[in-house]
C-alpha cells in the first residue's frame, strides 16, 4: 500500500521531490518489517556488484551523449536541411529531458534521473551554438571574407533557410530550452531556479551575437565570467543546497556556454593572443570557483590552488604578448600594466580565505616591486618616477595597516626607488611642473598621514571589515 500511495502522488509529476527517489521505495520487500543485519554478518556482494556496474553502465552511457553531442557541434552532419538538423538537437534535447523526468517517476531511480538532466542542461549550448549559426549570416555585422568558416561548418546543409525562416526557427527554439533550461534547475537546485535559470540563459544567449571578432568575443566571455562569478557567490551563500554534488554541478554548467563559444572560435578561427588570454582568465574564474567550492578539503584545496598560480602565470605571460601586439599602449606601461594583472590575481587569491594568504599578497607586493624597479631602470623618467612613489606608499601604507612586513618592506624599496629617480630627474632637467608635483605629493603624503593620525581607529576598523567581507568562504 505505501509503494502505491507514492507512485498515485508523484506520477508523472515535475516536481523535484518526484526524483528524489531510492532504489528501497521500489522494492515490493518494503512493506515487510526488516531483519537488522548483525556485525559479524558479511554485506551482499551482490549488492556490491550491482552498484558497481550501475555506476559503470550510468558513466558510459554519459561519456556516449557527451561524445556524441561533441561530434555533432564540431564535426557536423552535412546532410540534410537545416530546419531538420534543428530539429534533431532540440529532439535529442527534449528527448534526455523525458528520459530523465521518466526515469524519476516511473523507475523510481534518481541517480540515473538527475543524470540525464544534467545531460539535457549540458545540450542547451549546443542547441544555442547551432542556432547563432543559423541567423548568423542574416544578422552579422562583420566583414563577408570572415563569414566563410562559420557557414561552412554550423550552419552548411543542401537547403539554406531565408532570414525570416531562421529567425522565426530560433526564436521558437528558444522557448522551448529556456523550458528544459527551468525544468533542470528545478530539480537540480530547486531553491535558485530562477537565477541559475537566468544566468544561464543569459550565458547561451552569447552564442546567438551575430559577430565572430577576437576582440568582440573576449569582451564578451570575460564579461560574461565576471558576471557569472559575481553572482553565483551571494547565490551560494542563500542556498546551503548549492553546496550539493547537484548544487555544484548547476553551478559548473554555467561555465559550458563560455567554453563552447571559446571553442567555436578555436575551431572555426585563427584567433590572437588576446583571445587565449581571456580563455586563460576564464580558467583561473572557474578554478576560483572550484576552490570555494572545496572549502572543507585542505589536499584539494591546496592543488587547486596551486594550478590557479600557474594559470594567473600563464595569463601573464599571455596578456604580456597581447600588450607588445597591441602598438598603441606605450612600452613604458608595458611591464607595469602585464604586473598589475599577476599582482592583482595573487592579492585575489588571498581573498578566499587561504591558510597561505599572507604570502599571496607579499608576493603580490613583490612582483609590484620588481615591475617598478625593472620600469624604472629601463625607461627612467619623471612621470615614471612618480608613478613609482605613489604606488610604493599606497603598498607601505597598506603593509603598515595590515602589519605585514614583506609587504611593507616591498612598498618602501618602490616609494625610495622612485622619489631617487624623481630627485634625480628634477635635478637634471628642471621643469615648473615636475617641482609642482613634487609639492603636491609631498603635501599628499603629509594630509594622509594626518588623517591616519586622526582617524587610525577607525580606518582599521572599516579595513577589519573589509578583511571579513572577502575572508568569507563561499
Amino acid at each position: 500500500m505505501k509503494h502505491q500511495a507514492i507512485v498515485e502522488q508523484l506520477d508523472f509529476s515535475i516536481d523535484p521531490a518526484a526524483l528524489d527517489f531510492t532504489t528501497d521505495s521500489a522494492n515490493a520487500s518494503d512493506s515487510q518489517p526488516r531483519t537488522p543485519m548483525s556485525p559479524s554478518s558479511p554485506s551482499n556482494p551482490s549488492s556490491r556488484t550491482t552498484l558497481s556496474l550501475s555506476l559503470v553502465l550510468r558513466g558510459l552511457g554519459g561519456l556516449v551523449i557527451v561524445a556524441a553531442f561533441v561530434m555533432y557541434l564540431f564535426q557536423g552532419w552535412r546532410e540534410g536541411d537545416d530546419l531538420t538538423r534543428c530539429l534533431l538537437l532540440l529532439g535529442h534535447t527534449a528527448i534526455l529531458t523525458l528520459a530523465g523526468l521518466a526515469s524519476g517517476n516511473l523507475l523510481h531511480e534518481a541517480k540515473g534521473a538527475r543524470l540525464f538532466i544534467a545531460l539535457a542542461l549540458a545540450a542547451v549550448p549546443v542547441n544555442f551554438a547551432f542556432l547563432g549559426g543559423l541567423t548568423y549570416d542574416h544578422l552579422t555585422w562583420d566583414l563577408p571574407s570572415g563569414m566563410g568558416a562559420a557557414t561552412s561548418f554550423w550552419t552548411a546543409s543542401s537547403g539554406s533557410m531565408a532570414a525570416g525562416s531562421a529567425l522565426l526557427v530560433a526564436a521558437a527554439s528558444v522557448l522551448g530550452l529556456a523550458l528544459a533550461v527551468w525544468l533542470g534547475f528545478r530539480i537540480m537546485a530547486r531553491r535558485s531556479v530562477w537565477p541559475l535559470t537566468g544566468l544561464y540563459l543569459l550565458a547561451n544567449s552569447a552564442l546567438l551575437i551575430p559577430t565572430r571578432d577576437d576582440a568582440a568575443i573576449s569582451a564578451i566571455l570575460l564579461g560574461l565570467g565576471a558576471v557569472i562569478a559575481a553572482l553565483t557567490l551571494p547565490l551560494r551563500r542563500r542556498d546551503t543546497a548549492l553546496a550539493t554534488p547537484e548544487g555544484i554541478f548547476a553551478r559548473a554548467v554555467l561555465l559550458v556556454p563560455l567554453l563552447v563559444l571559446g571553442g567555436r572560435s578555436l575551431w572555426l578561427y585563427a584567433p590572437d593572443a588576446l583571445f587565449f588570454t581571456t580563455l586563460s582568465l576564464i580558467a583561473y574564474l572557474a578554478l576560483r570557483l572550484a576552490i570555494l567550492a572545496s572549502a572543507g578539503d585542505s589536499g584539494w584545496r591546496s592543488a587547486l590552488e596551486m594550478l590557479a598560480i600557474l594559470v594567473a602565470a600563464i595569463s601573464t605571460f599571455l596578456a604580456f604578448t597581447s600588450v607588445i601586439d597591441a602598438r598603441v599602449i606605450p612600452k613604458i606601461v608595458q611591464v607595469p600594466l602585464t604586473a598589475a594583472v599577476f599582482a592583482a590575481l595573487l592579492v585575489d587569491l588571498s581573498t578566499l580565505g587561504s591558510r597561505w594568504r599572507t604570502q599571496y599578497r607579499g608576493a603580490a607586493a613583490m612582483v609590484a616591486t620588481l615591475a617598478m624597479l625593472l620600469n624604472l631602470a629601463a625607461f627612467g623618467g619623471f612621470g615614471n618616477a612618480l608613478a613609482g612613489l605613489v604606488i610604493g606608499i599606497a603598498t607601505l601604507a597598506y603593509g603598515y595597516t595590515a602589519r605585514a612586513r614583506f609587504v611593507f618592506a616591498m612598498g618602501l624599496i618602490t616609494a625610495l626607488s622612485g622619489l631617487g629617480f624623481a630627485a634625480q630627474d628634477a635635478l637634471s632637467t628642471f621643469t615648473i611642473g615636475g617641482w609642482s608635483a613634487l609639492v603636491l605629493l609631498g603635501i599628499a603624503t603629509i594630509v594622509a598621514g594626518s588623517v591616519v593620525e586622526r582617524h587610525g581607529a577607525r580606518l582599521k576598523a572599516r579595513l577589519a571589515q573589509w578583511h571579513q567581507h572577502f575572508d568569507r568562504e563561499g
